[in-house]
């Protein structure tokens, strides 16, 4: 090794073009290299000040930690206290499985999550699930601050995807009719929960967890749903038909309409799983055999509030029924053809007219 060669209080020259800079004031140790004298004297300058003053901040917390580290501290911790913890415990390990897991999380920059959004559009996925995803990620880095943890969240900044167009899903009445004659092929509460879906448009969570004691001739009472508040669905005399059909069905002890949300379906619950694959059956036997066009089970409360937006006075109105917080998302869901936008606006005019006559 060779003698290092004093230069100034701090400054080694260690060879050619080799200054070693080396700081220890008020418990800090720093030290660092330059191939330049002036730049190794002007780091020395900058750091003896923040030492000196109190500024230093030490990052060896940060740099030896990886993401993974409080992926799975945020799992364990706050992950548990959400409605939707499954969903969310997917997305954290869906992100422990990436690359960026084994990253010091002092040394994640946008440019990182900048590139694992391109790579997951170029996989295809879609725009909601990569946002989703970015979102959680850039809860984890503000609750790491709570924890103490010296780092920027390198998740400001970056251009989420942009979302896809509105989807448009309709469903004549002989439609629906033919989708719940594909559904009584499946399991007994399908066509049940699925008319529910139809004549509501309640999400599927909703029906999922609906318990008798809120289930009123008037409305279904929902004491938290997904934007943590309750509400009250309305139903209307066909909505209040299906409910009655419901009540004469054998009742479970449990209180539960269909069964417990929050249990695996061995022991009796009522998983999202099990409505969605049974639903995905009926709804391909129903494109396949009838000419049903498939739709999703979400898509079901497109047709539902369409229809409903006729029997409300107005759009604030459905948006209490429907749980909706602006009316922006609602009118994605309004899908009337233009024929029959036409319709209705004309019929509309010929009254004013008439009675302006």
């Amino acid at each position: 090794m060779p003698k290092l060669q004093r230069m100034a209080r701090g400054i080694y020259k260690r060879g050619p073009h080799q200054f070693q800079v080396k700081i220890r004031r008020n418990g800090v140790s720093l030290s660092e290299t330059f191939e330049d004298l002036r730049a190794a004297q002007a780091w020395h300058t900058v750091q003896t000040g923040k030492v000196v003053a109190d500024d230093y901040v030490d990052r060896s917390k940060e740099k030896r930690t990886t993401l993974r580290v409080l992926l799975q501290r945020y799992m364990d911790d706050v992950t548990p206290t959400k409605k939707g913890a499954r969903q969310e415990a997917n997305r954290l390990r869906a992100w422990m499985r990436s690359g960026l897991a084994s990253y010091s999380v002092a040394g994640i920059e946008p440019s990182d999550i900048a590139s694992w959004i391109a790579d997951r559009k170029t996989e295809g996925k879609a725009p909601t699930t990569i946002n989703n995803a970015v979102n959680l990620l850039s809860a984890v880095f503000g609750k790491a601050r709570e924890w103490g943890y010296n780092i920027d969240n390198p998740c400001r900044g970056v251009s989420r995807s942009a979302p896809r167009p509105p989807r448009f899903a309709v469903l004549t009445e002989d439609e629906q009719g033919k989708l719940l004659e594909a559904c009584r092929r499946g399991p007994q509460w399908l066509p049940h929960v699925v008319k529910h879906a139809l004549v509501t448009g309640m999400r599927q969570g909703e029906i999922r967890r609906m318990q008798w004691k809120h289930v009123h001739d008037t409305h279904v009472h929902l004491p938290k749903t997904k934007n943590g508040e309750a509400r009250d669905v309305i139903l209307t005399a066909t909505g209040a038909a299906v409910v009655d059909e419901l009540r004469r069905l054998p009742h479970r002890i449990d209180g539960w309409v269909f069964g417990d949300p929050d249990k695996p379906s061995a022991d009796g619950g009522f998983t999202e799983w099990q409505v969605q694959q049974a639903y995905r059956d009926a709804a391909k036997w129903a494109e396949e055999h009838l000419g049903v066009k498939r739709l999703t089970f979400h898509d079901l409360r497109h047709v539902a509030l369409t229809a409903l937006a006729d029997y409300h006075d107005d759009v604030i109105e459905l948006a209490r029924t429907s749980g909706h917080k602006t009316l922006g998302v609602l009118a994605r869901y309004i899908n009337r053809s233009p024929e029959e936008a036409a319709k209705r606006l004309r019929e509309r005019e010929a009254k004013v007219r008439s009675g302006a006559a």
